[in-house]
C-alpha cells in the first residue's frame, strides 16, 4: 500500500491519510470498549475527518493483530460510574450520528468481534466488510439483561431488516461473517489478509470521480443521509438514554 501521513494518535487510536484521499481510522485499544476516554479520542479523530478536504473517504477498522473491532460498552466502567453512564452513552450517540451522516463515504472493515456499541459503530458506516473465519457480530443486550435504548434501536432499524432485527435482538444470535452477509448486516466477507485492501478499494470507489458524478456537493450528500436516516439521526443527536421505549422521537 502507498505510504500514509499520520494525522492523529492517542492511546492506540490513530488516523492516517493516503495520497488518494482515503483516511483510515485504526482502533487498537485492546477490546476497544466505549468509555469516556475512548469516545473522546474517537470524537477528536472524527473532527479531523470532518474538516478534511475532498475527495475523501473514511475506513474504520481495528488493529492488525487485534481480535476485536469493538467489544461494545465498557460495562465494568459503567458499574463503577453509574451516575455518569447516561452522559457517556449519549455522547457516544452523538459521535455515531456524525459518522452516520458524514459528507463522504464511510466503510467499516470489521477485523474481529463487533458486539453492542461496536456493532452500532459499524452500522453507522455506509458499507461494512468483515473478515472470514473469526469474529462475531452480536446484539448482547438480551444476555446482559439490558434494553437497547432508543438511539441504538433507531440506528439498527435504519440499517437492518425487520427479520434480522427480530433474530439478532430477540434471540441474541452471534453471527459469523457468512451468516452476517446472508442477513444483510454486512456487504462483503473477505479473508483477513485482504480486508484492508478491499476496504480501501471500496472507499476509493466512493469518490465522485469514480462514481461518474459531475456535480458532487458534500453538504447535499450529508443532507441525503439525514433524509434517509431521519429517525436514527434525530434520536442519536437529541435522544436520552432514560427515555421510555414508547416515547416519541
Amino acid at each position: 500500500m502507498p505510504s500514509t501521513k499520520l494525522l492523529f494518535e492517542e492511546d492506540g487510536i490513530t488516523l492516517s491519510s493516503y495520497p488518494s484521499g482515503v483516511l483510515i481510522l485504526i482502533l487498537n485499544r485492546g477490546p476497544n470498549l466505549f468509555n469516556p476516554s475512548f469516545v473522546a479520542s474517537l470524537s477528536s479523530a472524527i473532527a479531523i475527518v470532518e474538516e478534511a478536504s475532498h475527495p475523501k473517504s473514511l475506513v474504520i477498522t481495528g488493529g492488525e493483530n487485534n481480535k476485536f473491532f469493538s467489544n461494545g460498552l465498557d460495562t465494568e466502567w459503567m458499574l463503577q460510574h453509574p451516575k455518569e453512564t447516561s452522559t457517556m452513552i449519549e455522547t457516544g450517540w452523538k459521535l455515531l450520528a456524525r459518522i452516520l451522516v458524514m459528507d463522504c463515504r464511510t466503510v467499516a472493515a470489521i477485523n474481529g468481534h463487533a458486539f453492542g456499541a461496536g456493532l452500532f459503530l459499524a452500522l453507522a458506516c455506509d458499507f461494512r466488510i468483515m473478515r472470514t473465519k473469526r469474529g462475531w457480530l452480536n446484539f448482547p443486550e438480551l444476555n446482559l439483561g439490558m434494553r437497547l435504548a432508543k438511539g441504538f434501536a433507531e440506528l439498527s432499524k435504519a440499517k437492518l431488516s425487520a427479520p434480522t432485527l427480530r433474530e439478532g435482538v430477540l434471540t441474541g444470535k452471534r453471527y459469523t461473517s457468512a451468516e452476517a452477509l446472508q442477513a444483510g448486516m454486512i456487504d462483503e466477507e473477505v479473508p483477513l489478509e485482504e480486508l484492508r485492501e478491499r476496504a480501501m478499494e471500496l472507499a476509493e470507489n466512493g469518490f465522485a470521480e469514480n462514481l461518474g458524478v459531475s456535480n458532487f456537493d458534500p453538504e447535499s450528500f450529508r443532507m441525503m443521509k439525514i433524509e434517509l436516516y431521519t429517525d436514527a439521526y434525530r434520536t442519536l443527536t437529541s435522544g436520552r438514554v432514560d427515555a421510555t421505549p414508547q416515547s416519541r422521537l
